[in-house]
Formats: C-alpha cells, sequence, structure tokens
C-alpha cells in the first residue's frame, strides 16, 4: 500500500507519503502530512485509487479489489474503487465525488443533445442538479472542481477553438496548481499555444533562437501572456516542455529555455514544475544509464538487463490480455524472426499473469525471455510505465533510447534501425 499526493499536477508527479502493509485481514494506517487541499492516489500493488486529502482530516475508507477476471481484456476490466466511510474534511471528498456522478450522469444520458445537438441548456440543468443535490457548497476547491469540469463541456461544444473558453476561465483567474479540473482543462486549451493565430511563426522562431528574453517579449505581444504573467509562464513551460520530446534541433533550445525561467521565475511553484520535469526528462532521455534489475524468467531463472548489455534491448511490459495486445504480439514474432540476433526482446508480465503468458508463449512458440515483474513496482516508475502494453528501447551499454517506444505496429522497426550502432 502507497499514498502519494500531487502538487505538481501539469508533471503528474506524486509525493510519496506512507506506504504500508495490509495485516491478515486486509486492513492497513497510511499517514501524512499536506499543507492545502491536494488530489492523491493509494496504490494497492499495481493498481491505484483515488482520494483527495484535506490538511489534519482523517479518513476511513475501504478499498475494493475485484476479483481477477483472465477473460476479461485489459481495457474492459473492472477496476478498484474507494468507499469513504467516513471523513473529517468538511464534507469536501463527498461533495467533490456528489457533483462529479451528477456531471458524469448528464454526460451519459444527454451526450448527443449536448455534443452533437450543442444544446447548452443541459449546461444549466447540470449547475441546477449540483445545487439541489449538493447544497451548501462552502470549499472554494468544491466550487472551482465543479466550474472548470463545466468548462470542459463547454468547451466541447464551442466553436471558437476555446477563446470563450480562455477568456471566461483563465484570464485574469488565478492559477490553481492542485486543482486538476483546472489543469486537465489549461493542458487541452494551451497545448500548442505557441502556434496560435496571435504568432507569426518566423518571428516566434527568430525570438526562439534569439534567446530567453526576446522570447518572452515576443510572446507578450499576444494580449492574454501580456496581462497574465503567473499564467504565461505557466504556458510557456508546459509547450516548451513538450518541444523537449520533438525535433532535435529545438531540444538543447528548450531546455536552455526552461532552466532560465527556473532560475528567474518569481513564482515557487514554476521552479518545482521546471525540476520535476527535469528529473524525469533525464531520467529517460536518451543516453541516460537504464534502470537495471534481476527478474526470474517463466522457467524460474534469474536474467538481468545487464546480462544484454552488448545488444539493442526492446522491453515490452503487458498486464492481461486484448485484441490490441494480441496484435502487437504478432507483429512482433515478425520483427523478432527479422532482427534474429539484431535485437533482444525481454517481454515483462505482471505476477498474476504469467501463467496466462507463458501458456501464450509455448503456444506460440515464442522464444525470447518472458519474465516476472513480481512485486518490483518500483520498475514500473523507473520506466514510468503508466499503460499496458509499454515499450521501452534500451541502446548498447543498457542506455536508454527511446521511453516510451512505439509499439511494434506503428514505427518500431524505423526506431530500432535509427539506434542500431549507437
Amino acid at each position: 500500500m502507497r499514498l502519494f499526493s500531487y502538487e505538481d499536477l501539469v508533471n503528474e508527479t506524486g509525493i510519496l507519503l506512507d506506504q504500508s502493509q495490509t495485516d491478515a485481514q486486509g486492513n492497513f494506517i497510511l499517514e501524512g502530512n499536506v499543507k492545502q487541499i491536494l488530489p492523491a492516489r493509494i496504490y494497492v500493488g499495481l493498481e491505484y485509487v483515488d482520494i483527495i486529502l484535506t490538511p489534519n482530516a482523517s479518513y476511513d475508507i475501504e478499498i475494493i479489489v475485484p476479483e481477477k477476471n483472465d477473460n476479461v481484456s485489459y481495457f474492459e476490466k473492472e477496476l478498484p474503487t474507494i468507499l469513504v466511510k467516513r471523513a473529517t474534511d468538511k464534507g469536501i471528498y463527498r461533495q467533490v465525488i456528489y457533483s462529479e456522478e451528477i456531471i458524469n450522469g448528464y454526460m451519459i444520458d444527454h451526450f448527443n443533445q449536448i455534443y452533437r445537438g450543442r444544446q447548452v441548456r443541459y449546461i444549466d440543468s447540470i449547475q441546477n442538479a449540483i445545487s439541489n443535490d449538493v447544497p451548501d457548497i462552502k470549499s472554494d476547491y468544491v466550487k472551482n472542481h465543479n466550474r472548470y469540469k463545466i468548462a470542459s463541456i463547454k468547451l466541447g461544444i464551442s466553436t471558437d477553438g476555446g477563446k470563450k473558453i480562455i477568456k471566461e476561465y483563465y484570464d485574469g483567474q488565478p492559477v490553481l496548481y492542485t486543482q486538476s479540473a483546472y489543469v486537465d482543462l489549461f493542458k487541452e486549451l494551451f497545448d500548442g499555444y505557441f502556434n496560435s493565430t496571435s504568432y507569426d511563426n518566423h518571428l516566434l522562431n527568430d525570438a526562439f533562437v534569439e534567446g530567453p528574453a526576446a522570447f518572452k517579449k515576443y510572446l507578450a505581444s499576444d494580449p492574454l501572456m501580456a496581462n497574465n504573467p503567473q499564467l504565461a509562464e505557466l504556458i510557456t513551460i508546459f509547450n516548451l516542455q513538450k518541444l523537449c520530446y520533438s525535433e532535435r534541433s529545438t531540444i538543447r533550445l528548450a531546455k536552455d529555455h526552461l532552466n532560465y525561467i527556473k532560475s528567474q521565475s518569481k513564482y515557487p511553484e514554476h521552479k518545482v514544475i521546471i525540476g520535476d520535469f527535469f528529473v524525469k526528462y533525464n531520467r529517460l532521455a536518451p543516453g541516460s544509464a537504464a534502470t537495471d534489475f534481476t527478474l526470474k524468467d517463466h522457467n524460474g531463472n534469474e536474467a538481468s538487463l545487464s546480462n544484454y548489455k552488448d545488444r539493442l534491448v526492446l522491453l515490452q511490459f503487458v498486464d492481461g490480455q486484448s485484441p490490441v495486445s494480441e496484435h502487437q504480439f504478432s507483429e512482433l514474432r515478425a520483427l523478432h524472426h527479422q532482427w534474429q540476433d539484431t535485437v533482444q526482446i525481454l517481454t515483462i508480465a505482471t505476477h498474476d499473469k504469467m501463467a496466462l503468458y507463458k501458456q501464450q508463449f509455448e503456444e506460440k512458440h515464442q522464444d525470447w525471455p518472458l519474465l516476472d515483474l513480481g512485486d518490483n513496482i518500483l520498475l514500473l516508475e523507473a520506466y514510468n510505465v503508466r499503460t499496458f502494453p509499454e515499450y521501452i528501447l534500451i541502446t548498447k551499454g543498457c542506455k536508454i533510447g527511446e521511453a516510451p517506444a512505439p509499439s511494434p505496429e506503428r514505427y518500431l522497426e524505423e526506431r530500432v534501425r535509427r539506434l542500431y550502432g549507437k
């Protein structure tokens, strides 16, 4: 059992507050201090549930983990649920959950009317339902959660690319770093903002190359960026971080800009966000050291990544089966035959699915190693594995080649050719 809080939602970086083991009856205690209302996540092995933590509050909860069903695909499996039986948080978590249920219920029941028919009257209905069923909301955190959830619905039916949403919900508004509804909508609205129609691409590129001061000055030619310096800096950071994963010609400059902002920013949150990004980026940056591991294969023999330091290695992380993963295995078998001894494939399966994959490997005559993740959950975090299947390319000398790498049917062979010999 592990408890994480999330102050940096831009990078989705969690802070480990506590970890523990359950007793024989499944009971556990997790403790941690938070200074403000924060989204948090409780991991039960590889599964997790979300909760909202309030300073000085306590929670009596029950986590219900469904029984494993091997006949259900990963994408269709039933997820764990959390039941908060008692909380001393002034009703904050309960009000957020009730509001979510109302909003989601309306979206399911009236999807066509809202998104296809663009009937905005349903938004008023949602707001009225929340007022009736969740009365007396005093917490700004809950109010903002509902406000930005409603805004995301409005964005879905807007016809101006989100300009009205930006003006109403972000222009002149406080930046809510720990409000997930705010940050989720922020990412959707401001992804690629540098390419907006208010900027000339040639002038923008010239300013970017000239340096941080010139770049900031040019960005301020947009009224929103000029009038909201804190928001503008966050938009800049968010888009610079994405540039670090794009064309090689922009990576060094983007990193230089980020380091400059971190050294000059007057907003502590931005220093943390940039710092978190570089920790995450450098851990999986091309050429950085890949996390070594020793796991048992399906015959009980130990295998380590370092055993293959003289070869290109493809790590495949799997959990459960689906038509998607079966198709990828088919593509991977063809690539394995093509690669011969060029690339070493290592499939790493979660412990509860080892028997399933062992049977598949035998039936399909897949002769590369199948490894058991066991209880090595931290290995997933080391490679930032968030979904399954996930692929990581390791170059000779156990260095990161690409993380994540494309799946077998999407340009994987091209990436392998590019890395071969490095």
